[in-house]
């Protein structure tokens, strides 16, 4: 039986896993707590209280499931003591102590015992994402021979991105002014979530981190490229690669071909695992969203449903209507053709939610399939993966309109500029690392005045939004690849022969 095309079982494995995740979702009214007199499910309580010698630190209701976990990993990260005391009162008034508290958890399930084979999956991605793109980009810098080359196509590049930064960020601000979302959260709700993620939106990781800009570029030049390599910096790993491949282009051509042939070996390599590794995609898939779907549920979903779909819409527009417009506009080419080539991309980034672990399909696809120059798709893919953050900039504009709406700020024109600008900057300059999106949010309520504890409204969700960042930003650098490609004269359309 022939087995349909990739994007399709992408998506099979994309549905399937939502109902698995659903049927087999994590119970939000059980605890698992492990101390010294074994493992304890708890449920039905009417009370949970952490003590320290038998003196009060905090206490929870019934409906506070994940404010309970949260608040007992939080102390642990500051306080290795023993002491530590779990006091629970259930529904029918009886009461139980727990003493030398090693772990409070929720009760895993099928579908969340899953993830690490999509957690594999991803990995060996980031694996390839590294060597591919330093190969990559010095192959491709060599290849445009000379620097009034590389500067045409890395300006024109750096041109493409900045248009589509302020026409998403500017876009989404609007939306997001309309909608006005933070209007429609309820006290009780807001309270729950700042309750839940408080210590985890303001703990010292986020709140010490300070962004300066000049030291944002002083830090792209790297002491040690070995070291950027070895750490995935890959602002150092994109200007070492193609400084070295344009200064390849100096000396004499018989020196210089047995190198960019090395390197060219390393990225043919590269390609081939990436499409040994994408035929696993359905069933990563699968485990992937059925383990999120399982954590979280829909139950945050419900409560921050307007800030979710305002989003998500700023993600739709710019994706398919931002995006689809300039193309049309710069290359002519055939805007459903275009989309029909990047399932298959867009597949992979929502389910990974890394444009770095994405972009060696990208290549492949741009490369073979659209029959972009490698010269041109080898250097702009990777510099695109780096600086092209559209889906993060206007997450975090809009993030920021709905916490000062939450907290009654209002919204003049000076500080809807300040978001603007943070944005803008920030986005640019948030690393292809877990973690790095939230520390560059922070910067941006910092710039703007407005409470970072306000982070802690959206975490809960942020993980289903993360996905679809991806989607908005590896569609840029595609469409990119394109606009830049047929101002070289070296793009000759959508191909017409997928269906």
């Amino acid at each position: 039986m022939k087995l349909p095309k990739l994007h399709t079982q992408i998506l099979i494995g994309l549905i399937l896993g939502i109902l698995f995740g659903y049927l087999f979702g994590v119970k939000t009214n059980e605890i698992k707590i492990v101390s010294k007199s074994g493992e304890s499910l708890i449920k039905d309580w009417n009370d949970v209280s952490f003590l320290k010698s038998d003196s009060l630190l905090k206490s929870f209701n019934g409906q506070s499931q994940l404010s309970i976990i949260r608040f007992y990993e939080n102390f642990k990260k500051t306080d290795k003591s023993p002491e530590l005391k779990i006091k629970v009162i259930y529904s029918d008034n009886n009461t139980q102590l727990f003493e030398d508290i090693k772990s409070v958890e929720r009760e895993s399930s099928v579908a969340s015992a899953i993830k690490p084979v999509g957690e594999i999956f991803i990995r060996l991605l980031n694996m390839i994402a590294v060597p591919l793109v330093l190969a990559s980009l010095i192959v491709g810098a060599a290849s445009l021979h000379d620097l009034k080359h590389v500067m045409s196509i890395g300006g024109k590049t750096l041109g493409f991105y900045l248009l589509t930064a302020v026409l998403t960020i500017s876009s989404s601000q609007i939306l997001a002014t309309i909608v006005n979302p933070g209007s429609h959260i309820t006290p009780d709700a807001k309270a729950r979530l700042l309750d839940a993620f408080k210590d985890e939106a303001i703990n010292p990781n986020t709140t010490g981190y300070k962004f300066d800009l000049i030291d944002f570029f002083v830090n792209i030049v790297p002491k040690n490229p070995f070291k950027g390599l070895v750490e995935g910096d890959f602002l150092q790993i994109v200007l070492f690669a193609i400084l070295t491949g344009l200064f390849l282009s100096f000396i004499p051509k018989e020196r210089a071909k047995k190198v960019i042939n090395f390197f060219d070996g390393i990225s043919c390599a590269m390609i081939k695992m990436v499409e040994a590794v994408i035929k696993f995609a359905p069933i990563a898939v699968f485990a992937l969203i059925a383990s999120t779907v399982s954590e979280f549920g829909f139950s945050i979903l419900q409560t921050l449903i307007y800030y979710f779909f305002t989003v998500i819409a700023a993600l739709l527009f710019a994706t398919f209507v931002i995006y689809p417009v300039l193309l049309k506009i710069l290359t002519g080419a055939n805007v459903i053709d275009f989309f029909k080539t990047q399932r298959p991309v867009m597949a992979v980034a929502f389910t990974t939610s890394s444009s770095s672990a994405t972009m060696p399909i990208n290549l492949d696809v741009c490369e073979n399939v659209l029959k972009i120059p490698n010269k041109i798709v080898s250097f702009i893919l990777p510099l695109g993966t780096t600086i092209n953050k559209d889906g993060t900039a206007l997450y975090q504009a809009i993030s920021a309109v709905f916490i000062a709406q939450v907290y009654g700020f209002e919204l003049t024109i000076p500080m809807q500029l300040t978001i603007f600008v943070a944005s803008l900057i920030t986005g640019a300059a948030t690393a292809p690392v877990a973690g790095a999106g939230l520390i560059m949010l922070v910067v941006v309520l910092k710039a703007a005045g407005l409470p970072i504890e306000g982070v802690a409204l959206i975490l809960g969700i942020d993980r289903l939004l993360n996905m679809s960042r991806a989607v908005t930003n590896v569609v840029a650098d595609s469409v990119c690849c394109c606009v830049v490609a047929k101002s070289e004269g070296e793009f000759k359309g959508v191909p017409k022969m997928l269906k």
